[in-house]
């Protein structure tokens, strides 16, 4: 017996991006002081935020999945997917959060577009986060489906 798992749990990403917290709260306590505490956590906000709309997602996706009796063996996804509209998604979902937070606050900003904490820019980054998911997944399972077939 040994104690090596098969799929072990990758927290590469939770720590990538809690380091990114830990470096933006020593930029507030150094130089930004007028930073929230909100704005600091933004990095692991947003990839806590990813992973739910990631798992829903997916499990609505995998709804159209071609089941077959006779399976000879397991099907991989990770042949089958495109990690760009993923890392897209997780961008999208940051440019969300960045927007929404900006609005809370009242940061308005007149300059970069992309966060500027309007309304638009709030729903336009929320849709193009679900946009790039649904976009992942079905290609996930379209990949899926051809392996049946």
């Amino acid at each position: 017996m040994t104690s090596i798992q098969e799929y072990p749990i990758q927290a590469t990403g939770f720590w990538v991006f809690g380091f990114l917290s830990v470096v933006v709260a020593v930029l507030k306590l150094t130089v930004a002081g007028y930073w929230s505490w909100w704005r600091v956590m933004l990095p692991s906000l947003a990839f806590l935020g990813h992973n739910p709309v990631y798992l829903l997602v997916g499990f609505l996706c995998f709804c159209w999945l071609k089941h077959e009796e006779d399976e000879g063996e397991p099907t991989t996804v990770q042949k089958h997917s495109t990690a760009g509209y993923n890392i897209a998604a997780l961008l999208f979902c940051f440019l969300f959060l960045d927007n929404l937070l900006r609005r809370a606050e009242g940061q308005d900003w007149k300059g970069f577009w992309p966060c500027s904490g309007r309304f638009e820019a709030v729903v336009l980054f929320g849709m193009l986060s679900l946009a790039a998911q649904f976009e992942y997944w079905s290609r996930t399972v379209i990949g899926l489906n051809q392996e049946h077939a």
